[in-house]
């Protein structure tokens, strides 16, 4: 015999015992990286949170200001409406033109201020029918306009900010049957 020391082979339980340590290193390992992983989930969802509550706030904030913004505009409509009806509740009788006009200004002043917050009135007479801007209660069987033309508005439509926000109510028209096809 030499010197050296033999070495001795693992025995099968040395071997398991090695792989067991192998596999206890690695899943602690496995574990704190999913702890970590975890950690960053909690982080990310907490931001995600306030991030939403951010957002919310601002949107309640914007809608608040453009809700003022509007009804700032239409004060001056709600106090002409208030003096008219005094003005009714007096003995002092308008002409009916006088009325007329002043209803009349009224009308352009809130339509003005309405479509200057993007209300849009949809166009509907002599016009195709189209079911996203329009709803028809009724038919008119005619020959004297293209089928499917809007011969009547009963109710205007409106958009706001080019999306329909009310359609239209309409009667369209429709081709006349004959005769001859009514008994068939």
């Amino acid at each position: 015999m030499s010197g050296r020391a033999k070495s001795k082979p693992l025995d099968f339980f040395d071997q398991v015992k090695l792989q067991l340590d192998e596999l206890s290193k690695a899943k602690q390992e496995s574990e704190k990286k999913a702890e970590e992983y975890l950690d960053k989930l909690r982080h990310l969802q907490a931001d995600m949170d306030n991030l939403q509550k951010i957002t919310k706030r601002q949107v309640d904030t914007i809608t608040k200001q453009a809700s003022e913004n509007l009804l700032q505009k239409l004060l001056p409509i709600i106090d002409a409406l208030q003096q008219a009806g005094k003005i009714a509740h007096t003995n002092n009788h308008l002409p009916p033109e006088e009325i007329a006009v002043g209803l009349n200004m009224l009308q352009k002043q809130l339509t003005d201020i309405l479509r200057g917050e993007g209300l849009e009135e949809i166009p509907s007479t002599g016009r195709p029918f189209d079911p996203a801007r329009h709803e028809a209660v009724n038919y008119i069987e005619t020959d004297e306009v293209p089928e499917n033309t809007v011969i009547e508005e009963l109710r205007k439509g409106y958009t706001l900010n080019s999306t329909v926000i009310r359609p239209s109510l309409v009667i369209v028209s429709r081709p006349k049957t004959t005769q001859k096809s009514e008994v068939e």
